[in-house]
Order: structure tokens, then C-alpha cells, then sequence
């Protein structure tokens, strides 16, 4: 395996070839034999163990954090944690009212107070513009309106600035009852 690994909760083993091949190489990480799970740098050491031949080198094993689900919870939360419940998708620790898997899709920290969405009434409509991160893998997104509670009705979604981090809109377009209307955004893993 090379320098430059993702999270995914799996140790993160480096490998070295030799010349002549096969000799017995020792790799350490940060002074330990242990490879590393978490997301970080760390320094790797890797010396030859053979009578007859010597040779050395170094180098930095770098975890990226992984962009999923698995990743974004052992990232935010620890096993304690999580045994307790508190990663649930549909935990919510910091009390803000956005739930694990909510705050995950919206890119936010789950430990500190997110505040809510405003909705904006114009011409043009009722909507609800958020940002989010990119592509991000296992969650999919959707906005709904309703003027009663009871039933809903699936709402566009416009990416207004594209990007790493999207600037997105919901926008109800107030066709039906325009003085009584709700706008929500729905999370689900799939």
C-alpha cells in the first residue's frame, strides 16, 4: 500500500519492495509497529532486517478522511459513543434539532449548535436555500412542500453556486393555498 491512503476505519498498512527482492523489511509508524486507523500524518520508518544487506528509508503515511457515512461518524463520534447511541442517524447530541444524518448532509458539526433554515417568501415563491457538500456519497437529498402537515408534494431542488460546497435552493412556487405553506428537506441514506 502507498503513502497516501482514505479513512474507512481499516488499519492503513504500508509497503516496501527490495532489491534483491523479498528481504525482510520492518516499517514503523510514528516509532510504532502498529499501522494506524484514524485519519492523519504519520511518520513512516522502513529498515531492512537481513545479516547481509542494509538499507533504509522514510517517509509520511498520509489518512485522508474518508467522504461517507462510516467516515463522517467515527470522524465526530468515538466507540463510547456510539455504543450510547449518540451516531445514530437519528441522534441528535448538540440539541439543535438536526438530526446525526442531517447534519452530516449539510456538511455541519453534530457537537455544535447548527441554527435553522429561514424560509424566504418573494414573487417567485416559498423557498429554503442551504449549502451542502458536493457529491457527497451514501445520503440523498429532497425538498417537499405541503399546506396542511398531512400531505406532501416533492419540491425542486436548484444548485444555485456549484462547487465544492453547492449553494442550493428549495422553491415552492405557492400554486396551491399560498397563505398556509410548509417547506421541509428530507434526508435518507440509501
Amino acid at each position: 500500500m502507498g503513502l497516501a491512503q482514505t479513512y474507512d476505519g481499516s488499519q492503513k498498512i504500508v509497503t516496501a519492495t527490495t532489491t534483491p527482492a523479498e528481504k525482510t523489511v520492518l516499517i514503523t509508524y510514528d516509532g510504532s509497529s502498529t499501522a494506524p486507523t484514524a485519519a492523519g500524518s504519520y511518520a513512516i520508518a522502513a529498515n531492512i532486517s537481513d545479516l547481509n544487506y542494509q538499507g533504509a528509508t522514510s517517509g509520511t503515511l498520509v489518512i485522508s478522511p474518508g467522504n461517507d457515512w462510516i467516515s463522517w461518524r467515527d470522524q465526530h463520534f468515538t466507540v463510547a459513543d456510539q455504543t450510547a447511541g449518540l451516531a445514530a442517524e437519528t441522534a441528535d447530541p448538540d440539541s439543535d434539532s438536526w438530526l446525526n444524518l442531517a447534519e452530516y448532509a449539510l456538511g455541519t458539526d453534530p457537537h455544535q449548535f447548527t441554527p435553522p433554515l429561514v424560509a424566504t417568501r418573494d414573487a417567485n415563491g416559498l423557498s429554503i436555500t442551504f449549502t451542502r457538500p458536493a457529491n457527497l456519497p451514501g445520503v440523498s437529498y429532497a425538498a417537499e412542500s405541503s399546506d396542511d402537515l398531512g400531505t406532501w408534494t416533492p419540491v425542486p431542488l436548484e444548485v444555485l453556486v456549484p462547487g465544492a460546497i453547492e449553494t442550493v435552493r428549495a422553491r415552492d412556487p405557492l400554486t396551491e393555498n399560498p397563505l398556509l405553506r410548509f417547506l421541509r428537506l428530507r434526508f435518507e441514506r440509501p
